[in-house]
C-alpha cells in the first residue's frame, strides 16, 4: 500500500509537470535489463540506453524519452528454452538446489557462492556524476514469508507440500526515496559489484541459465526531453537526473 501511494503521488506530480504540453503523456512502464551470471565475475554493468533489449520482455531507455522510476530491484532469473522460446522465472533471492538435499525449487544454484552477491554494492553513474556511490546490495534481498516446505511420509522420507513461493513483483522491489528522472539525453550506467574471485555459480540443471536482472517500475514520458516553441522551454529541460 505504501508503494502504491508513492506511485500515485508521483504520477500526479508528473501529470502536473507536463500539463500544457499536449503531446506528452505519462504512462506506466518498466525498465528491464539482464546479463548472464558468469563464474568468477563480480561486476555487471547495465547501460540504460545502449543495453540490448527485445522490447517484449526487456526494455531500455530511448534518447528522447524520460523515465521516472518509483522502485528498483536487482533480481535473479533462471530460465531455459521451451519449444524455441526462452522462458524464465524471476527471484528476489538466490534459489538453491544442490541435487542431493530436498529442495522446493526444481532448478537452483548448487552452492552458496551466489550469496556473496548480497554482500556487494550498486553504483549509479549519471554522465560522470555518481548518483549512487555504493548502494548496499542487502537492500535488494527480498525473501517472501510464505516458503515451500516438506513433510515426512510414513517411511520418514521428505515429501514436498507442493507449495511454491508466491509474491507480486512489487514485493521484489525497493522504493526509491528520492525523486529521480532518467533523461535519455544523458548517459546512465548502473553497476553491480561484489567479490566473486574464485567463486562459481553452477545450476542444478545444465539446460538452464542464470541471469542478473535490473528492474525498475516507472513512468515513461515519450519525447519528454524535447524542447518546445523553438526555445529552451520543456518540462524536463534541465535533465539533471533529480528533481529540484
Amino acid at each position: 500500500m505504501e508503494l502504491q501511494s508513492v506511485i500515485k503521488a508521483r504520477f500526479n506530480e508528473i501529470y502536473q509537470k507536463v500539463a500544457g504540453y499536449k503531446d506528452l503523456f505519462p504512462q506506466k512502464t518498466k525498465l528491464r535489463l539482464e546479463l548472464p551470471i558468469e563464474n568468477g565475475n563480480g561486476r555487471y554493468v547495465f547501460d540504460l540506453k545502449e543495453h540490448p533489449v527485445n522490447h517484449v520482455s526487456t526494455f531500455g531507455l530511448n534518447r528522447n524519452d524520460v523515465l521516472v522510476p518509483n522502485a528498483v530491484g536487482i533480481l535473479i532469473s533462471i530460465g531455459h528454452t521451451v519449444n524455441g522460446t526462452y522462458v524464465e522465472k524471476l527471484y528476489p533471492y538466490a534459489p538453491k538446489n544442490d541435487g542431493v538435499a530436498p529442495s522446493i525449487f526444481p532448478v537452483g544454484f548448487k552452492t552458496d557462492d551466489i550469496d556473496n552477491l548480497y554482500n556487494g554494492n550498486v553504483q549509479w553513474l549519471v554522465g560522470t556524476t555518481q548518483a549512487w556511490e555504493a548502494y548496499p546490495m542487502e537492500d535488494f534481498l527480498k525473501i517472501p514469508r510464505q516458503q515451500g516446505a516438506f513433510v515426512l511420509d510414513s517411511q520418514d522420507a521428505a515429501v514436498q507440500e507442493c507449495i511454491q513461493p508466491e509474491f507480486h513483483i512489487e514485493d521484489c522491489l525497493t522504493l526509491l526515496m528520492p525523486k529521480y528522472y532518467i533523461a535519455g539525453t544523458q548517459d546512465h550506467k548502473i553497476t553491480v559489484n561484489f567479490d566473486a574471485a574464485g567463486l562459481t555459480f553452477p545450476l542444478s540443471d545444465n539446460n538452464y541459465t542464470a541471469k542478473l536482472v535490473l528492474y525498475m517500475d516507472a513512468f515513461l514520458i515519450k519525447n519528454g526531453t524535447q524542447l518546445f516553441n523553438s526555445s529552451a522551454d520543456g518540462p524536463f529541460k534541465e535533465a539533471s537526473g533529480a528533481w529540484s
